[in-house]
Parts: C-alpha cells; structure tokens; sequence
C-alpha cells in the first residue's frame, strides 16, 4: 500500500508550498497526522483498512487560498468564476468557501465507534432514507461522507458516499487505497466525490476544471478520472 502518511503530510504539502513560484500563494490551516493505533472494534476488518490505519491513526489536511487582494484577484476576474457565480448573486465569500482542499479521515478509535458514527451529520441521511447504521465514517466532510459499510460483523474494503446534502448514498465501487489516491489527484478539493462519480454533471466540475490545473499548474496533474483533460506541466 503506499505511504499515505507521506503522501500527504510529505509531498502534498510540498506542492501546495510551491504554488507560490507562479504566483498563488496558498494556506494550509489543518494538517493532522497521528502515530498507529489499533482500531477498537470487534468487527471483521478488511486488511486493507488496517493496512492504512498502520500507517496513521488520523489524517486531516485543509488548504485554502491567502486572503490577500492581490492574491484572490486573478480569481475574482475569472470569467468562469464572474459569468457562473458572481454574476448570479453569489459573494466572492461563497466562492472562496468552494476554491479549497480538505480530507478527514477519522481517528482509529472513532471509525468504528457507535456512538461517534451516530452523531454525524450523515447518520440523519441515513435515517431519512430508512436505512441500517451500517456505515462507518471514514472521510468526513461537509456535505459528503465516505464510509465503509459492514455486512454482518465484516466490514469490506469498499467505500460508500452518503451525500448528506441531497439525502442519497452511493457505492463509489473502490478501495480505500484508490479513494485516497483519487483524494491526491484531486488535490482533495471540495466536492472531488462527486466529481468522480458524476464528471461534468456534478455541480462542482467546472470550478475544479478551471481551478486545479490554474493553482497546481507548477506539478504535473492527471485529472482524467475527473473527466478533466490531462494537463501539462507549466
């Protein structure tokens, strides 16, 4: 399994630092990575899981653009970002919530955690739509979460989307290994989830189509599982 740790504690944060050599200075004000711990449950877990819960007992990272005038003015003048959200009466105080990073993955000692679980904003999903509190936070963020889900005592390697927002669950049909590698490549921006499983239909697809590739443009970038056209390093 690859180093997660390092992925995105090591590497990652070494590409959001460099986006200032093309100008774009960016600011990390979460970055969390925890040693291994056991997860506590008595559950059947994947390998996989455990696999990655060797690695770090918790991860969280969050990125955001500085909030400086010269800083956000190519942005406040993107015609994508005027013609599609300035235009329409949105504020540039939404916008910015939009153009940002973020992953959660929840601590070894909560995953599996009843109690924990049924206090997020996703087990009301689940209660809408009158399912089982069979899933397990693993990525929480804030109109999506991704879970495993259990099938008797065993939880698989397979990761679950509750999208809290339009009350709906979706199976991704991958791996915790290939969710958090889509999690990088997506540079973790908001709403990359439904990116993936929606491409140009997902409300969030264009900003990350003109955002990503602008703030990352110093790294070569493969967005193609986002339906986004592989780009070229600058």
């Amino acid at each position: 399994m690859t180093d997660f740790k390092e992925l995105f504690l090591w590497t990652f944060i070494e590409e959001i630092g460099n986006a200032s050599s093309h100008g774009t200075r960016l600011k990390t004000p979460v970055t969390v990575a925890m040693p291994p711990k056991k997860t506590d449950t008595t559950l059947t877990v994947d390998d996989s899981i455990i696999e990655f819960y060797n690695q770090t007992s918790r991860l969280e990272l969050a990125w955001q653009l500085t909030d400086t005038p010269e800083n956000v003015k190519p942005f406040q003048e993107n015609e994508f970002i005027i013609e599609n959200y300035l235009k329409k009466d949105y504020s540039w105080s939404f916008v910015k919530e939009l153009l940002c990073g973020y992953i959660n993955i929840t601590a070894a000692d909560s995953v599996f955690n009843k109690s924990y679980n049924d206090s997020q904003a996703f087990s009301y999903t689940l209660d809408a739509l009158k399912l089982p509190h069979d899933y397990f936070a693993f990525d929480i963020q804030s109109s999506v979460t991704a879970c495993f889900k259990k099938t008797g005592n065993r939880v698989s390697n397979s990761i679950w989307l509750v999208h809290t927002e339009a009350n709906k669950v979706y199976d991704m049909k991958i791996g915790i290994e290939e969710y958090l590698n889509l999690a990088y490549q997506a540079k973790c921006f908001k709403g990359w989830q439904l990116i993936y499983l929606f491409g140009k239909k997902a409300s969030e697809h264009g900003l990350m189509e003109q955002f990503i590739p602008s703030v990352f443009s110093h790294i070569q970038l493969d967005l193609s599982a986002f339906d986004i056209r592989p780009t070229s390093k600058s």
